[in-house]
């Protein structure tokens, strides 16, 4: 809204939006040919060796990375088309070292040229290195102690590190308010377990299921007033827009709730003369963990950043019966 009345638009990003064209052209090269589609390779390897009767543990190494990535560049733009600009964080507790830091190596095309697209999609190698990479170990444990019982645990951590810096430096259209270049969050680690026991005798069998997952990379969007992009941009932000999304955080700086879930199974086997009848009753989210799947990440300086926007199914039982004949 204008503060004298009345509402005020921003100009389209797109100004071909609407018009009979197509929006985007592609390059020949990557549409056939050796090598040209996107690739995904992995190579791993483990080894398994029983260390005491009846229990093994099997150790991995797994890596996994992508190549022929696309890209999008803007041919109505050069990277001399954009100005570059800085924001300061809010000074807020929530955010690394209480906020207040410097968030530089920002983009924002020239008035003359915003909404202007002349998209072609073609190999990112002709204009730098991109990467995608990923290493992981894997540990598993296997056991079977006594006949009708089994456990299993499983550990498996890894990070991916991706990488676009010298395309945003000659393409900064295609990131131009994510300074971010260069993502290493960290490892991300995962355990499960499993165990399950048929009583003899009485046929009953009891089982359980366990995880342990990292939560998601948070984010801090931060829409920052025209006015105050114009303070080291040297003029308001091109489209007549009234602020400029930034996000304050890295992948890895801030990590929602680790997710911990732990179900349970208990059946009993019933026979009457040739059909056998499995009945039984699951519990899911035995603990009942309340844990964050989901968060309002829109960062508003003593707003409801990161409320809970959904949480793990809460704990549930479930009745079945299996018959067979």
């Amino acid at each position: 809204m204008r503060a004298s009345g009345g509402d005020l638009c921003a100009a389209l990003s797109n100004l071909n939006f609407g018009r009979p064209v197509f929006s985007n052209s592609i390059d020949p090269a990557v549409l056939g040919g050796w090598g040209s589609r996107s690739g995904d390779w992995q190579i791993g390897a483990s080894v398994q060796q029983e260390v005491f009767a009846r229990v093994s543990v099997e150790v991995g190494y797994f890596r996994r990375w992508l190549q022929n990535f696309l890209v999008t560049d803007n041919r109505a733009v050069t990277a001399a088309d954009f100005d570059r600009f800085s924001v300061t964080a809010p000074t807020d507790p929530r955010l690394p070292d209480g906020g207040g830091q410097v968030i530089d190596n920002l983009f924002n095309v020239r008035p003359a040229l915003f909404g202007v697209t002349d998209n072609y999609v073609t190999a990112a190698e002709s204009f730098g290195t991109q990467y995608q990479r990923y290493n992981g170990l894997m540990i598993n444990l296997s056991a079977r102690p006594r006949a009708g019982l089994t456990l299993q645990a499983g550990f498996n951590t890894g990070k991916t590190v991706t990488d676009t810096c010298e395309l945003r430096a000659v393409l900064p259209e295609i990131s131009p308010t994510n300074p971010v270049c260069h993502n290493d969050p960290g490892l991300v680690t995962r355990v499960t377990g499993l165990g399950a026991y048929t009583i003899p005798r009485v046929l009953v069998l009891v089982s359980g299921t366990f995880r342990s997952d990292q939560g998601l990379p948070l984010a801090a969007n931060y829409a920052v007033p025209s006015a105050v992009v114009a303070q080291t941009l040297g003029r308001l932000p091109s489209g007549n827009v009234p602020n400029v999304t930034v996000n304050l955080l890295k992948d890895g700086d801030q990590w929602g709730d680790r997710i911990n879930e732990l179900d349970l199974r208990i059946a009993k086997v019933l026979r009457f003369g040739r059909t056998r009848t499995n009945v039984g009753v699951d519990i899911y989210n035995v603990m009942n963990s309340s844990a964050v799947l989901s968060y309002n990440q829109t960062f508003v300086l003593g707003g409801p950043w990161l409320t809970p926007l959904s949480v793990l199914t809460p704990r549930f039982a479930k009745f079945s019966a299996q018959i067979d004949f």
